[in-house]
């Protein structure tokens, strides 16, 4: 299957549901434009949106704290209050907690992750192309500037890994073993490494488990073990110092620095373990 044919399948996945009212232009008393408000369900999504739309037109906030998991976070009355209010809401498909606001009838944009990991250059880029359609089909008037500041942001991107790829490769640990939690699979594989051994969440670790996976990095002699803060950052720690290797947390959300600069924290914070004996 083809790049334009793969993009417009993933296109279709956009479930998009804008009502008049939501995605009008004007104020209902006068015809003075006003700032429109979106709420999105985290950080990922609301720095993508920030970032493609005109900041003098619309405000952008995200509802998931960037440190927060999804599957235990519990919605609060303001949260409620933020997107009853909002003009447009947007989340990924699949978190719950946005499914228990009572906004049924509002404007929603729902975004299909397609099993990638968005935190992961490539798989952001990708992203960002499908959020363009959304907002575009929602907000046409702002389509030409949205497609202009998608590009723009594309070469940001680019540039920024390119750069980061460049420093992991000088540190000589481009193609190293390591162990993982599966939800930085992705980011970790983009960073060069080698995952030998992976685990899910804190629950489903067990002994037995504990055991497989620290003979895995004896016999792999993986360097590093790498947790997911938002999933747990501890489930990894003792396997690293049964192993007698760093551990290191990553996140899977942009910090409020936003996401290049989190990118940056991430790969940072992997060098730095991968050098502590």
């Amino acid at each position: 299957m083809g790049i334009k044919k793969k993009f417009f399948f993933a296109i279709t996945s956009i479930v998009l549901v804008c009502i008049f009212f939501g995605c009008s232009n004007k104020s209902k008393e006068g015809n003075e434009p006003n700032i429109r408000g979106i709420v999105a369900s985290d950080t990922i999504l609301s720095g993508m949106i920030a970032s493609l739309l005109p900041r003098d037109r619309y405000s952008v906030e995200a509802i998931l704290p960037p440190g927060q998991c999804p599957g235990h976070y519990d919605v609060k009355l303001t949260d409620i209050e933020k997107m009853k209010k909002a003009a447009l809401n947007v989340s990924f498909r699949g978190m719950s907690f946005m499914d228990k606001t009572g906004t049924e009838g509002k404007a929603k944009l729902s975004v299909d992750a397609g099993g990638r990991n968005w935190m992961a250059p490539d798989s952001y880029i990708y992203g960002l192309g499908l959020l363009a359609d959304g907002l575009s089909k929602c907000f046409p008037e702002d389509k030409a500037e949205i497609i202009r500041r998608k590009e723009q942001l594309i070469i940001e991107v680019k540039t920024e890994a390119k750069s980061l790829l460049k420093k992991i490769r000088q540190t000589g640990i481009f193609g190293k073993t390591i162990i993982a939690s599966s939800m930085q699979k992705e980011p970790l594989e983009w960073m060069g490494f080698n995952i030998v051994g992976e685990y899910g969440r804190p629950e489903a670790m067990s002994t037995r488990e504990f055991v497989r996976l620290s003979k895995i990095g004896r016999d792999q002699n993986a360097i590093i073990v790498v947790d997911n803060l938002q999933s747990g950052p501890d489930v990894g720690k003792g396997i690293a110092e049964t192993l007698g290797i760093s551990h290191v947390v990553l996140t899977n959300f942009p910090s409020e620095k936003g996401y290049l600069a989190t990118l940056g924290d991430n790969v940072n914070a992997v060098l730095t373990a991968t050098k502590r004996k």
